[in-house]
């Protein structure tokens, strides 16, 4: 099946997964509004899991989204109290603890509640799994050893964080956290409707799932400032994922100034900055969900405005939608990207290149120019002395006033600037140039090898 969701779709997708009770969800894109009909809702009390199966009627495509880490709630309720002039009553009337006021007798004011729960689970998962988890993280069941009645092993037992084999007097650790809670219902609908015609979106936490099961199942993500999930992977699939063999499935967006988005050392699939990296800076302020969701970043079918792309490897802006061309059939797009943009790279050295050789010939013209005007000058007063107005002056004379004004360079030619400072300009302009040329030459020999190896590469595989 060719995929046909947008950046805007799995943006607004993973925006509404932060809400509650989803039966479908609607939106815009190109002036037609597209639908997404839950299947079921992914929900897990005691890890905080919560996400959506969707699918759209008319493509058949399947999306499951994750909710990323959830801010605390705050809730506000209405009290209302019998007024009998108590000091506590007064102090509130006269505006402590958000004020009140007088309604029939009764004292009436606003109390707010703020639910840390599901943060704390969030804030969990993040701090056990993201900063400090492995591989064994996400197994529901990992390291097997002989039951010795340690204390860490009655511990775990009693923690409920292992559990006793009595057959074989061993013990197995256990894991309970939304990696592994997701996994029975994202299983059931891999073999429902085929690992294609999946793709997994979501935010933060929710991104860092979305990748960790796009990469488990071999399946497709689209995922927005993820957290890193690379040490969750088995040691396989890391070795994969550093081949790049995720590339074509995984797209992920982030700000380069989100401490959450970049927060990682190794990418597990195709990484593009919101912006250009060049600036620097850390911090949250670009971190949440709302970041991706002006109509304005997009064009008319939904795809992030390459203008606004950024490629994590080369650094460069982007002219192509990585997402609009795996859609349309493309592999390997990421080497198509990166081609185009050592291509690019190249014109522009090339450019440079040609500018410092100019200079360059300026600055030898200018020497030139320089000591012709600076000889012809001597010339000219030696031969002015010696008769008429400066007939008791001679050439020593002016021989003797160069030497006052200025420096003797070269045969004697007088010099009003450092001829080795000079010198090493045109040196460094040679060098630089020949660096650039150099430079420029084998950029444009990386952007053909690129695609005449994705060429070669598509032809074996029959895939053009």
């Amino acid at each position: 099946m060719v995929l046909h969701i947008s950046d805007l779709e799995a943006s607004f997708i993973s925006n509404e997964t932060y809400k509650d009770n989803k039966e479908e969800i609607k939106h815009i894109v190109n002036g037609k509004k597209v639908k997404w009909k839950t299947i079921e809702t992914i929900t897990d009390k005691d890890t905080g899991l919560h996400g959506y199966v969707l699918q759209n009627p008319e493509t058949e495509e399947v999306v499951i989204s994750f909710r990323g880490t959830e801010l605390p709630t705050t809730t506000t309720k209405q009290v209302e109290q019998k007024y009998v002039g108590s000091p506590s009553q007064d102090a509130r009337l006269a505006g402590a603890g958000g004020g009140a006021k007088l309604k029939d007798d009764k004292l009436v004011y606003e109390t707010q509640d703020t639910d840390f729960s599901e943060f704390a689970k969030d804030v969990k998962e993040d701090v056990e799994g993201i900063v400090l988890g492995n591989s064994n993280y996400s197994k529901k069941e990992y390291r097997k050893t002989p039951y010795i009645a340690s204390p860490s092993q009655d511990a775990a037992l009693l923690a409920g964080t292992a559990k006793l084999n009595p057959h074989d007097k061993t013990i197995t650790y256990t894991n309970k956290n939304q990696f592994t809670e997701a996994d029975n219902v994202v299983n059931k609908y891999v073999k429902q409707f085929g690992a294609n015609n999946i793709t997994f979106v979501g935010h933060s936490l929710g991104g860092g799932l979305a990748q960790y099961y796009a990469v488990k199942y071999e399946s497709n993500a689209i995922t927005f400032a993820a957290a890193d999930v690379f040490d969750l992977l088995s040691d396989e699939n890391q070795k994969r994922a550093l081949n790049g063999e995720f590339k074509d499935n995984i797209i992920s967006y982030t700000y380069p100034d989100d401490s959450v988005g970049t927060y990682y050392k190794k990418s597990v699939g195709s990484v593009y900055y919101m912006g250009d990296p060049a600036p620097g800076g850390w911090g949250l302020s670009s971190h949440g969900i709302k970041n991706y969701m002006d109509n304005s970043m997009y064009d008319e079918n939904g795809y992030f405005l390459p203008s606004l792309l950024y490629d994590e490897k080369i650094q460069d802006q982007l002219t192509m939608s990585p997402l609009a061309l795996k859609n349309s059939g493309v592999s390997d797009f990421p080497i198509r990207i990166q081609a185009s943009l050592l291509d690019s790279y190249a014109t522009e050295l090339k450019d440079s290149e040609h500018q410092i050789a100019v200079t360059r010939k300026a600055v030898t013209h200018f020497l030139d120019d320089y000591l012709a005007t600076m000889t012809e000058l001597k010339s000219k007063y030696i031969n002015m002395v010696g008769y008429g107005e400066y007939d008791k002056l001679n050439p020593s004379h002016v021989e003797e006033a160069f030497r006052g004004l200025t420096e003797i360079g070269p045969e004697g030619i007088p010099m009003l600037l450092e001829i080795d400072e000079l010198e090493d300009l045109l040196a460094k302009l040679q060098r630089s140039h020949l660096d650039t040329g150099d430079i420029a030459y084998n950029m444009e020999k990386m952007s053909k090898d690129f695609t005449q190896v994705d060429q070669l590469l598509a032809q074996w595989l029959k895939i053009q």
